[in-house]
């Protein structure tokens, strides 16, 4: 923690700190430095003994204030403390220090490192006592002996054995021993750190500096331990030689430091934990658990209870809140109060202990609290976090805990709620993002990559879908899912937006001037883009700069921007249409729209969402689902591609539904513009087995669990040159029919796992252009009746069979199966036709619309250009390229004598002569109807070709 940090510390701790070390004592100074070594603060002791106000002294550096004045070499070893502290190190030393009236004091110095959040050394506490009294009674020891036995500190004299000699009174005190039972001691019964085999080198070390002191704790004849200082000097008086024990108890002063390391890191109010020793403690458990849980509670509207009742009511709530929470949880969690009506409990255990707790909280809080007669009844709410899920650090873990509490309040408060990982605001990870965008369209770190869009009528590329990629130099890449959301919040889709529909429409017209194939390019429109005024401009002028044929690029729109807006986008929509620009509904069957919203839209393409693209082994139902949509989409005049295609099966399944074209990984990923070239140069395409588009070899398919069976059929249709398949059960038959396309289906009824009417039925939801007859020995007539009632089998054949009839049964079924299909293209053509021939018709109709509209738009700016110029006092003309008069305003017909017939007719032949050179471009005088005019021709060069003739009155003319 800084110093800064610490000087946000609340008032009232300030004012406690205060206290307490005001409370010291009058022999006892303390104080309060910074890292920097500059005084916060001092005591009323420290200030009255050398006659300063506080405003004296601090602010200023430790060593530069009064009490350092008196001693050079004080000065010298509090310098060298100042930088032990910073270490960690503490200090203890004598020193002299100066008053007011000019004395000098001996004061016994120690300068206390004390620890931040972060470990690191935040504050130091400089503290002294005064020790006159304690020399001058050692002083006065070698003189009396009664002055050592009023001396206040405990004293002892030990010989070099380590016997205690002599001991004054006060150390018979602090021992609780009388003065014979003590001079029966040595120091290893006293001293705690001491024991018989260290003594020696204790006195050697003596005799050899002369003094000692260190801390050390003493045994009380009670059985408890003593905190003790201890200065030690050599005496030498003629042949004898002692050691003058001098022992100060550090009760008081430890007891000082503890209150002020209570004030430091503990609420005053409740006792808990403050903010600051929360994060150190938070801090040490992320370290160490493997999972950590964070509850932020809050009371609900505690502030009436404070206006209300009054803040001690208030405070006397806050302690039994605090009371009622830490009987609540476990002994390992940590509760702390933050400050307020706030307090976090920390516990070192999985969410859904959490989520119990968090209950249990609620409940005991909304108990009814008894507070000097009044019945006070609360709730609270609770944000929940996890690490390392919601963060590995504590001040994220606490403000995701902070958001999902801030959830709780919205959602009615008195509940728990646990983080969702929603887009904050203050998420650092997300302002992050943000900025990073901001330049990502600058620095070029956005690409368009591009997923081939594959017709499953013939099996080639016949489109691309541009998608948005982001790398950055740093972060990598980052998923469109992640700043997308942060485009459209902040409104830069609308700059990204305009950026890829250029650069789409620019890497298609440079694949179409390369020579490759036509495909059309797709670009997904975001919210924002579908509001602008100006898009089918924007495009319409991209597609002109480009060169690009409208015909070869398509939008893509989510159901959800259409039914937002309807109106307008359909507007734009429809404007989209009238270029040429294909337009497509994208994420289909995903929304909650009424299909009626569908029939209105002007949509060519239905994309079906990746969640309805069935796989062979799909129930039937979901099958069904998406051959509705394909039948639906057809029967509305629009195309039909599935999205997200990632298998074989699915693929084939599409092209057995009708589906139009597809993309997904199972053909290609989304690529680089180059990569999808090389694609479209090597002609990758789709295997046409794969979609039906093989000679048409007929293809019979066997299914019997008995291989002997199987293999007897094979040998009897061996002659006939049919493709013959076999499968053994169910799931391998509903294989082959994905990867081939069957005509026949000749199936065993009893097998394992799915009889063959459950098979057939399945068959004919699949594929249902297929023949499917069953040859089993097993009759179980109704289920049999029951599949030919409704479609799913043709034929019945009995076991044993006959070799001739069967293989007349299924000359029948191949027979009836190409008749079919037959019949099935010439439907399918005659309705392709009728797709081209209202697609041609749909663009005819808007063409004559378009047409018709600028036809109106023409006779109207014809009709105000007329009463404009009719309105002129001056004679106008028009003459067109041919020489013929097109138009004349009021004046002018008045001029020449003349109605309407005048126009139509040649200038030459229509007007006087001696406007003949006008017209010609020569300006002139002319006299006219008995007055002169100045006549002026120009040349018309823009929609209208020809020329202006106007005749301009000049001063002079006759009346």
């Amino acid at each position: 923690m800084t110093p800064s940090a610490a000087s946000a510390a609340p008032a009232d701790f300030e004012s406690a700190l205060h206290q307490v070390m005001d409370r010291l004592g009058p022999s006892i100074f303390a104080g309060l430095l910074d890292t920097n070594g500059v005084l916060r603060y001092a005591n009323q002791a420290a200030l009255q003994a050398i006659g300063s106000t506080p405003e004296q002294v601090l602010g200023r550096r430790f060593e530069t204030t009064p009490w350092w004045q008196a001693c050079a070499l004080s000065q010298q070893r509090l310098q060298q403390a100042l930088v032990s502290a910073l270490r960690g190190e503490a200090s203890r030393f004598d020193v002299r220090v100066a008053t007011s009236s000019g004395a000098t004091l001996a004061m016994d110095f120690s300068l206390l490192p004390l620890y931040g959040a972060d470990g690191s050394v935040a504050w130091l506490i400089p503290s002294a006592r005064d020790v006159t009294e304690r020399d001058q009674a050692q002083h006065q020891l070698l003189l009396t002996r009664h002055a050592v036995e009023q001396a206040s500190d405990a004293l002892l004299q030990v010989g070099p054995e380590g016997a205690i000699r002599d001991a004054n009174a006060a150390a018979c005190r602090l021992l609780g021993l009388e003065r014979e039972q003590l001079l029966r001691l040595r120091v290893p019964d006293i001293d705690t750190q001491t024991d018989d085999r260290q003594w020696p080198q204790r006195w050697r070390e003596l005799c050899e500096r002369g003094a000692l002191r260190f801390e050390t704790s003493v045994r009380h004849q009670a059985g408890h331990e003593i905190p003790a200082d201890v200065s030690v000097s050599l005496v030498a008086s003629g042949a004898e030689t002692f050691a003058h024990v001098c022992i100060d108890d550090l009760r008081e002063r430890r007891a000082a430091e503890n209150r002020i390391r209570q004030l430091l890191h503990f609420d005053e109010l409740t006792g808990l934990p403050n903010r600051q020793l929360l994060f150190e403690r938070l801090g040490a458990t992320l370290q160490t658990s493997t999972e950590t849980v964070v509850l932020v509670l809050e009371l609900d509207r505690f502030k009436r209870i404070n206006d209300g009742l009054g803040t001690h009511i208030g405070d006397a709530v806050l302690r039994e809140v605090a009371r009622r929470i830490s009987a609540t949880v476990r002994g390992i969690d940590l509760v702390a109060r933050r400050g307020g009506d706030e307090f976090v409990i920390v516990m070192p255990d999985p969410r859904t202990a959490a989520l119990h707790t968090a209950q249990t909280l609620l409940a005991a809080i909304a108990l009814p609290m008894f507070v000097e007669g009044h019945e006070i009844h609360l709730t609270c709410s609770i944000g929940i976090a996890t690490a390392p899920d919601d963060g590995e650090r504590a001040d994220t873990l606490l403000r995701r805990a902070n958001a999902a509490l801030h959830q709780a309040r919205l959602l009615g408060r008195n509940q728990a709620s646990v983080y969702a990982g929603a887009n904050q605001d203050d998420d650092p990870e997300r302002l992050a993002l943000e900025t990073a965008l901001r330049h990502a369209l600058r620095d070029e770190q956005l690409e368009l990559h591009y997923q081939p869009q594959v017709d499953l009528g013939h099996g080639r590329i016949v489109g691309v879908e541009a998608l948005l990629r982001w790398q950055h130099p740093t972060l990598g890449h980052i998923a469109p899912d992640r700043f997308i959301p942060i485009a459209e919040e902040t409104g830069l889709i609308v700059a990204i937006g305009d950026w890829v529909l250029r650069r789409a429409i620019e890497q298609a017209a440079a694949w179409q001037r390369a020579g490759l194939p036509p495909l059309r390019m797709a670009v997904n429109l975001s919210a924002r883009q579908l509001l602008q005024p100006e898009l089918a401009r924007r495009i319409e002028g991209l597609l002109a700069a480009s060169g690009l044929d409208p015909r070869l690029f398509g939008v893509e729109v989510t159901e959800s921007m259409l039914i937002a807006n309807f109106d307008q986008a359909v507007q734009h929509l429809r404007a989209l249409r009238a270029l040429g620009v294909e337009v497509s509904l994208d994420d289909f069957g995903t929304g909650y729209s009424s299909l009626s919203y569908l029939r209105r839209l002007p949509i060519d393409v239905v994309k079906i969402d990746r969640s309805l693209v069935p796989d062979v082994s799909a129930p039937a139902e979901d099958v069904s689902i998406t051959r509705a949509i394909i039948t639906m989409a057809h029967q509305l005049q629009m195309k039909v591609i599935a999205e997200g295609v990632e298998s074989e099966g699915q693929a084939a399944l599409l092209a057995a539904s009708r589906c139009d074209q597809m993309q997904g990984y199972w053909f290609s990923a989304a690529l680089p513009a180059a990569a999808l070239e090389a694609m479209l140069r090597d002609g990758r395409h789709i295997d046409a087995t794969l979609l039906g588009r093989r000679s048409r070899q007929r293809t019979l398919l066997l299914i019997d669990d008995e291989d002997n069976i199987v293999a007897a059929l094979r040998r009897l249709l061996r002659s006939e040159g049919w493709l013959v398949l076999s499968a053994t059960s169910a799931e391998q038959a509903l294989q082959l029919m994905a990867r081939h396309e069957v005509d026949v289906i000749l199936s065993d009824q009893r097998m394992p796992g799915m009889t063959g009417v459950e098979l057939l039925r399945r068959a004919r939801q699949l594929y249902p252009e297929t023949i499917r007859l069953v040859l089993s020995g097993y009759t179980e007539l109704q289920s049999i009746t029951d599949a030919i009632n409704e479609g799913a089998i043709y034929k019945f054949l009995a076991k044993p069979w006959d070799d001739e009839q069967l293989r007349a049964h299924l000359r029948e079924a191949f027979a009836l199966k190409e008749m079919t299909d037959q019949n099935r293209r010439l439907d399918h053509e005659v309705k392709t036709a009728n797709r081209e021939l209202a697609e041609l018709n749909r663009r005819l109709q808007t063409l004559l619309s378009a047409q018709h509209e600028q036809n109106v738009r023409e006779v109207g700016s014809r009709e105000a250009a007329q009463e404009l110029l009719d309105a002129v006092p001056v004679p106008v003309l028009g003459i067109d390229e041919e020489g013929l008069l097109v138009f004349a305003n009021g004046p002018a017909l008045a001029l020449c004598g003349r109605d309407g017939d005048l126009l139509g007719a040649s200038a030459t032949e229509q007007l006087p002569q001696v406007l003949q050179q006008a017209v010609e471009g020569i300006p002139m005088l002319v006299w006219l109807a008995g007055r002169r005019w100045w006549a002026l021709s120009r040349i018309l060069n823009g929609n209208a070709r020809g020329r202006l003739l106007v005749l301009l009155p000049q001063a002079g003319a006759s009346t």
